[in-house]
């Protein structure tokens, strides 16, 4: 984890990497490493790399489908906590990281629905859409009339045609017990704000998306500021470092 973070990986790539089944790590536990086990000496890349290799074969060896990463079969079961392969329900998933849709209908609506959805976890600190879970937590699934790469190419043309700047999700299917799930994961954008860029369905042109505990609205001035104000600090460290690059040698 230390060496992870002095070569400046994602947050979230970080943690991808050691959580698992039945195990809950906070994501503060990147910096309270450096904190509380200072004598720890960091690895070094090439054990850092055969790390990154022995997990990457075993989350493979779960979900052929997506490799490893927020969206893993590892990963994502252990968001939902289904240790219990006869568990059908979820109770209390949905919040300001997780949103809860029935498969029952994908249309254009609901298409647009989910992408507003994730431009939002994107201008907040990351999120799951778990397509396949009513919003009580029942795990109905995925139709098996849904062909699952036309939908993820329909949802990604919807964000793609309609948000800016370009914001990175990923996406897989999962099997809980007997059940498939969809899964859609969004990070938290290094551009913030999002910004819908034409109207389609529900999404107004022009507005900004933000997570509030359960639900998705329009961003509100105070943490409009905040987004604006982070920006400016990147922007600032970025010159800064640019400029100590290029400056002439003492």
């Amino acid at each position: 984890m230390k060496r992870m973070k002095l070569e400046k990986l994602p947050r979230d790539y970080i943690m991808s990497f050691f959580m698992r089944p039945g195990r809950v790590i906070s994501p503060a536990a990147i910096n309270e490493v450096f904190k509380t086990r200072p004598e720890i000496s960091p690895a070094d890349l090439g054990e850092l790399e055969a790390f990154v290799a022995r997990r990457i074969n075993e989350a493979n060896e779960e979900n052929p489908y997506h490799g490893f990463g927020p969206v893993s079969a590892v990963r994502v079961r252990d968001i939902l906590r289904t240790v219990n392969k006869s568990q059908n329900v979820i109770p209390g998933l949905e919040s300001y990281i997780a949103e809860l849709k029935s498969a029952s209908v994908l249309n254009k609506a609901v298409k647009a629905k989910i992408a507003k959805t994730l431009s939002a976890f994107a201008n907040n600190e990351g999120g799951y859409v778990f397509i396949g879970i009513e919003d009580d937590g029942e795990i109905t699934g995925l139709p098996v009339e849904l062909d699952i790469e036309r939908f993820w190419n329909e949802l990604s043309d919807v964000i793609t045609r309609n948000f800016t700047p370009f914001f990175r999700w990923e996406r897989s299917v999962v099997a809980i017990g007997e059940t498939k799930i969809a899964v859609a994961y969004a990070y938290q954008a290094m551009e913030q704000p999002i910004m819908a860029s034409a109207d389609y369905a529900d999404i107004v042109s022009g507005r900004i998306y933000f997570r509030y505990n359960r639900s998705v609205e329009a961003i509100r001035p105070g943490d409009m500021q905040r987004l604006l104000s982070l920006r400016d600090k990147r922007v600032a460290s970025a010159a800064v470092a640019a400029a100590s690059a290029n400056a002439p040698a003492a």
